[in-house]
Order: structure tokens, then sequence, then C-alpha cells
């Protein structure tokens, strides 16, 4: 008796090949999209964080400059450095305080506050990787502020405010805002409100005048002031 064997060939029929062939195209379709967009987040939260340090340290300069006080120098040199890393404002809080003129910044000096004889301060542009190109403005301001007899501060709210490249660029041209951008990319704060926002109650580190000028400074909350300025008692 002979028997018959039946080979079986395995494989997949033209209909599920082509099926398997648009998923494949479709999947390759939607990963440009999802790796621009990685991409385009990863550089924003660059962004981000490049704007905080910077906002944080012209902060962290202006609580040193006072830590140091006068240092062995006139009081009129003193009062000069606050002035040029953090311009005196009116205004009972920080949120009274407004924005550069988009076009300001545009046109501002590059800060050099390291610069012996021209000092720059803010509002000023600031290049974070030295190519010449403008990265960020930045606005330093301060309120609230009490002075000793002589008129040399003893405290004040400071505000640092870094915004994005696109107003120092001239891309955007538009109002600015005081509050900090939304983080969505696409969100039209993203280009008219500050990256990073910091604002902090500074003070003279020096005996029971500075207790009473941050009294006098701070109010209910550390961004607005207490009392009125002026000489305080010693």
């Amino acid at each position: 008796m002979v028997s018959k064997r039946f080979h079986v060939h395995g494989g997949f029929s033209l209909i599920e090949a082509l099926v398997g062939i648009a998923i494949v195209g479709v999947t390759a379709a939607m990963l440009p999209p999802i790796l621009t967009l990685s991409v385009a987040a990863r550089a924003q939260n660059q962004r981000v964080e490049q704007a905080t340090r910077l906002a944080q340290g012209h902060l962290d300069l202006v609580r040193l400059r006072m830590e140091r006080g006068l240092a062995g120098q006139p009081a009129s040199v003193f009062i000069a450095d606050i002035n040029r890393l953090a311009p005196l404002e009116g205004g009972a809080s920080v949120e009274t305080v407004p924005a550069p003129a988009a076009n300001a910044l545009k046109t501002a000096p590059f800060c050099d506050l390291d610069n012996p004889t021209t000092p720059v301060g803010p509002p000023c542009r600031v290049d974070i990787d030295g190519d010449g190109q403008a990265d960020f403005g930045l606005q330093a301001f301060r309120i609230c502020q009490q002075v000793a007899p002589g008129g040399v501060p003893v405290s004040f709210v400071v505000g640092v405010r870094v915004y994005p490249r696109a107003v120092v660029q001239g891309t955007y041209t538009g109002a600015l805002g005081i509050q900090p951008a939304q983080m969505r990319l696409g969100a039209p704060e993203t280009a008219s409100n500050p990256l990073a926002v910091q604002y902090s109650a500074v003070f003279f580190p020096d005996s029971t005048l500075s207790l009473e000028s941050l009294r006098l400074t701070v109010g209910a909350r550390s961004t607005s002031c207490g009392g009125s300025g002026g000489p305080v008692a010693s």
C-alpha cells in the first residue's frame, strides 16, 4: 500500500500581506510627528531650565551685593550697584510692575555686569551660548524699598523675569505678560510670557535695623509691601 504524504506550506495570503504592509505604512507615517514633538518638548524644557537658572542666578547676585554691604566703599557706589542690578519701581506688589515693551527688550544692550567701566544691567539681553545672538531678555526690579538715613537701601522686594528668544529676536512683537508661561507646546503664552519668574524679599543683614525694615517691606506675602517707604529709624 502506497501512503500519500501531504505537505502543507505555511505562509501569508495576498490579502494578509497587503494588510500587514498597510499597518506598517500607517505606523511609519505616525512616527515623524511623534519624534518632532519629542524633540520640540526637549528643546523647550532646556530653554525653561536655562531661564530658571538665569533668573535664580540674578536674584543671587542681588542678595550677594546686599550681603557685602558697603564693603568699605562710599554709599553712592553701593546704591549705584543695587540700582544697576534691580532698578527701583513703584507699586505695592510685584503684580503691579508691568512687563517691559517687547521692542525695548529687542533693542536692549547685552547684559554685562562685569564690565569695569560701563556695566550693563537689566533690562538687557542675554547670550547664553556665546554665539552673538540673544537667547533671553532679562527684566529685574525692586519695590517696597526701605532705606537707612543717607538713602542706603536696607530691604526691598526684588523681582526677576526672563523672557524667551522670540521676544529678543523680534519674532514676537505683541504685548508681554508677567505670569509664567504655560509649558504646553504651541501655547500662546510661551512667546509672550516669561519662561522663568523669581520674587523674593532681600535685606541688609545688619542688626535690628534690617529686621524693622524687613517688617515694613514685606506684607502678608513676600511679594507685596508691608508699609510705606522711607528712612528707617535706627
